[in-house]
């Protein structure tokens, strides 16, 4: 509320003719401006009132009240994956959750996203309870909007550019002596990715004797498309080439396509779930080859801790025949990453390979231990 001395005059007063016609003045404020105002005869003392400006500047901010009547204050950073973060003074930046949120007001224009996709930049104005107005200018404001319908706050605006990185990795060990033994290990990946494609390249290659004797000789190499009807939701396709000469299979090929779900796409968290169909195709040196139809699920994870000094990952692959639920295909790569420094990182990975049938005479499970040294653009 603003104080206003009864024994002057009602006339306009100039800070409350600026290009500001909602900014709240705190009661301090008020005081000093009407202190102004009378001790210059209805002209205004520059010092006084620029000193109410900032005081009401200073008392401005957003807020947030929750289902349990909690009210705080601060400034509103963003929301999204249903997290509100909240930057105050007195407990630093707070996350939370969307669905104790019950009323939000803005004291200043924010970026909404809502669930069709449609974006509306505008002041927050509280309505009735988990609902909220968007004041779009000085002249228009939206109907009431249920907290439900909106994804983001503040999001990332989209910009047609293509952001490619790129990763590799090498690993092994070299023996010489009473044991004669050599291993090595290489892997990468490239994601070219744009508001509304990604495509991805991997490939890895495991290399290992001893005594002259092969222990280990594959590859893989794969590739997918994806293609975003949405922010999170994606359509994909893929393709993806095995070789393991340990396990008698010359070459198993798959093609898929499916739907996937980008659930994070931030710098310190990725996770990603897809599922669709796949025709897989088996050449085997010593069996008969295979062909079959197969449901295939995947998971992609990578986080980063402590600004960044440790990055943890996995990255799953379930394939399902369709022909015998007995027989399906599993991998995983699973490990962490420590960087040390100019796109360098140590680390270590644990690969894990199932065939639920095997060749004859070869066993289901494949698994290895790596210490890698990585670098990443």
């Amino acid at each position: 509320m603003i104080l206003r001395r009864p024994d002057l005059p009602v006339v306009a007063h100039p800070i409350f003719l600026s290009v500001r016609p909602f900014r709240r003045f705190s009661t301090d404020a008020a005081v000093l401006i009407d202190l102004a105002w009378e001790r210059n005869a209805l002209k205004y003392d520059w010092k006084i009132v620029v000193a109410s400006w900032l005081l009401s500047s200073g008392a401005l901010a957003d807020t947030v009240t929750l289902h349990n009547g909690d009210r705080l204050s601060g400034d509103l950073v963003r929301m999204e994956a249903n997290t509100l973060w909240l930057k105050t003074t007195y407990a630093g930046t707070l996350k939370l959750p969307w669905a104790q949120v019950d009323r939000i007001d803005t004291d200043a224009p924010v970026r909404v996203r809502l669930a069709d996709g449609t974006e509306l930049d505008g002041q927050l104005q509280a309505d009735q309870s988990r609902s909220l107005r968007i004041r779009i200018g000085s002249l228009a404001e939206t109907a009431p909007l249920a907290l439900d319908r909106i994804d983001a706050i503040n999001p990332p605006r989209h910009i047609n550019r293509t952001v490619v990185r790129a990763r590799a990795s090498l690993g092994g060990n070299f023996a010489r002596g009473n044991t004669d033994a050599q291993t090595v290990h290489l892997d990468g990946e490239l994601v070219a990715r744009n508001p509304s494609q990604r495509v991805t390249l991997d490939g890895e290659l495991n290399d290992a004797a001893q005594d002259g004797v092969d222990t280990a000789s594959n590859w893989r190499l794969g590739m997918k498309y994806d293609h975003f009807a949405s922010e999170r939701t994606y359509f994909y396709a893929n393709t993806r080439f095995d070789h393991d000469g340990q396990a008698g299979l010359d070459l198993r090929s798959t093609l898929g396509v499916g739907v996937g779900r980008q659930l994070f796409e931030r710098d310190d968290l990725k996770l990603s779930l897809e599922g669709g169909l796949s025709l897989v195709n088996e050449d085997y040196a010593d069996e008969e080859d295979t062909r079959f139809p197969g449901a295939r699920f995947a998971a992609r994870y990578e986080q980063a801790f402590w600004d960044g000094r440790l990055t943890l990952f996995h990255k799953s692959d379930l394939l399902l025949s369709l022909k015998s639920l007995d027989d399906y295909l599993y991998q995983s790569r699973t490990g962490f990453r420590i960087p040390v420094g100019n796109g360098f990182s140590l680390g270590s990975q644990v690969n894990f390979d199932y065939d639920a049938v095997p060749a004859a005479g070869k066993g289901s499970t494949d698994t290895t231990l790596l210490f890698k040294l990585d670098y990443a653009t």
